[in-house]
């Protein structure tokens, strides 16, 4: 296909300081196993683009790499295909699964390539992925490629916006798939960012019999709000508030040491805590393993997302209204005023429309 132009604009981290800039380079060309993308939504993660933005100290190791092109969460229209790809064609709607994988290892082999064993990567989980690591660019741009066996295709009912949210619903819809969540179950989730919205919409839509969404004062205003139109029975503002009683599935999903103290604290016997949440900047968290042991409460895990998250996510997508988890949104150019969206807590994922 013949390239519509032979620069594009990208987001690019080119100083060790705050800040972004806005800049030209060259349209890539895709590896016979990969696509090009032309890039309609990206989101601001709070974990990733947004302390890279204000240069956090736990994100300063990128300095020797930069300039760099960051932005992992995405969704395009296919642009240009490489030479191997039979499964796509240019126009196609799609959202992206930024983790890289071997899809050799055993555990690739059964599904869980969220946790290949294979392939690392520089970003802070170790496992390597478009839009974070350093031998690639990510979609805070124009234009990105990305591998093929990456992409999952969207309806015309899924926004572009909902495309790029599928990514962190699909979180949400993992987390209830591994844990022991039953119909009628009640369900407490702290933390009313993406992740935990997400693990929300997936546990009402699994039938849970009640969900509390906790949050601190800061999510007044937007994110609690947001949680009792996407199916919570009580929100709490826990810097006031106290859980009533104890849940038989507790999903954590902030990544604050407090939360997982309160987990502890309101999981009933026999119960267990899922932890979604990153702690970032900390080596180890305490637990009271004595605890969860003496009362029966298991505690487990959940990194990324498999295949069947990914496909139940889309299948969600088309049945629920996701709008009030998707926005605010703004032009590229406006990079600065959504970057302090996401800094404000505006919304829940803020997104950016190259």
């Amino acid at each position: 296909m013949e390239q519509k132009t032979q620069s594009m604009r990208v987001l690019a981290k080119t100083e060790p300081q705050s800040g972004m800039t806005l800049q030209e380079k060259p349209v890539p060309e895709p590896d016979p196993d990969e696509v090009r993308l032309r890039v309609k939504s990206v989101g601001i993660d709070g974990g990733v683009e947004a302390p890279l933005y204000q240069w956090e100290p736990s994100y300063q190791h990128y300095e020797e790499h930069l300039p760099q092109v960051f932005g992992h969460e995405f969704a395009g229209e296919i642009d240009t295909i490489g030479a191997n790809v039979s499964n796509y064609n240019i126009g196609d709607r799609v959202a992206v699964e930024p983790s890289i994988f071997c899809g050799n290892c055993r555990n690739c082999r059964t599904g869980d390539w969220n946790v290949c064993t294979e392939i690392s990567g520089y970003g802070p989980s170790g496992q390597k992925s478009i839009g974070i690591d350093i031998d690639s660019d990510g979609a805070l741009a124009d234009y990105v490629t990305v591998p093929a066996s990456n992409l999952y295709s969207i309806p015309d009912t899924i926004t572009y916006d909902e495309g790029t949210f599928l990514e962190l619903l699909a979180i949400g819809v993992h987390a209830i798939e591994k844990s022991e969540f039953k119909l009628g179950d009640r369900v407490a989730i702290t933390g009313p960012g993406s992740v935990g919205l997400s693990a929300l919409i997936a546990a009402s839509v699994g039938g849970a019999n009640s969900i509390t969404m906790i949050g601190a004062s800061s999510d007044k205003k937007h994110r609690l709000p947001i949680a009792e139109q996407m199916g919570a029975s009580q929100t709490i503002n826990i810097e006031q508030e106290s859980i009533d009683e104890p849940v038989d599935v507790f999903i954590e999903a902030s990544g604050h040491t407090s939360a997982l103290k309160a987990a502890e604290e309101n999981t009933k016997k026999g119960g267990e805590i899922i932890q979604i949440g990153v702690y970032h900047n900390k080596d180890t968290v305490p637990i009271n393993v004595n605890y969860l042991l003496n009362n029966g409460i298991s505690i487990k895990t959940v990194f990324g997302r498999k295949e069947s998250s990914w496909h139940r996510a889309i299948s969600i997508a088309e049945q629920t209204d996701l709008s009030p988890v998707v926005g605010p949104s703004f032009d590229l150019e406006e990079y600065e005023k959504a970057f302090a969206a996401e800094n404000n807590r505006e919304g829940v994922k803020v997104t950016l429309n190259p």
